[in-house]
């Protein structure tokens, strides 16, 4: 009797190990599927590439981590896979089109696991945009990007592009918005600025109407950099 009641915490510890091991396995399994994705997204994001052959496979890598465990994370590698898919010009419209409509699905369903993810509703906007969503729901995205990451300097150049082309759509909180954006940008990326305003990305026209009179400032700087050529 004295020899079972000193086992009985070793098999308490025992049972409780296995099922923690348990509970921890669905988790353990999908990563350890998902690591390759894992990889060449970060390899994306540091070289901007990743090949166009291995892009099916890494979505079914994505895929099958999904049906393990539906984590944000595992949608949202899935959606930015086939937003590159999507966005490479050498692929039929109808593929590209389907893409890009496959990674909305998969940002939203990501969206609502976690919404505090700025790239990915930024990356949403830009579908929606390219698929020609009412101007409402590429805005709405579009607002979401900024409230949830406001200060984000490598999503800046992209956001004043998408919010400059909608400008005339927003609201006046929306135009708040992108002139916060811009300002932001001028002060934290402003070579980026003036190199995307040279190359006709950003144009004068479109910024002028945000800034003048309460940032005139900044317009002047603006013109001064742009040396009036963007006009």
């Amino acid at each position: 009797m004295e020899r079972v009641s000193k086992s009985l915490p070793i098999l308490l510890i025992l049972l409780l190990g296995g099922f923690l091991v348990f509970l921890a396995y669905p988790r353990l399994h999908a990563s350890l599927v998902y690591l390759p994705v894992d990889t060449a997204i970060k390899n994306y994001y540091d070289t901007r590439e990743v090949p166009a052959a291995q892009l099916e496979g890494l979505q079914r890598r994505a895929q099958d981590a999904i049906a393990i465990l539906p984590h944000h994370r595992y949608w949202e590698g899935l959606s930015l896979l086939l937003h590159l898919q999507a966005v490479d010009s050498g692929n039929p419209l109808h593929q590209r089109r389907s893409a890009f409509e496959q990674a909305i699905e998969a940002a939203e369903t990501s969206l609502d696991l976690a919404p505090a993810q700025p790239r990915t509703w930024l990356r949403t906007a830009q579908a929606r945009a390219w698929l020609r969503y009412p101007p409402a729901d590429v805005i709405a995205a579009y607002e979401m990007a900024v409230l949830t990451g406001r200060v984000e300097p490598s999503m800046f150049s992209t956001r004043l592009t998408l919010g400059l082309a909608y400008l005339p759509r927003m609201d006046a909180a929306g135009r708040a918005m992108v002139r916060d954006q811009l300002l932001l940008a001028w002060g934290m990326r402003r070579q980026e600025v003036i190199r995307a305003m040279k190359s006709g990305e950003l144009r004068l026209s479109d910024i002028e109407p945000l800034l003048r009179g309460a940032h005139q400032d900044v317009l002047d700087e603006i013109e001064e950099a742009a040396g009036g050529s963007v006009r």
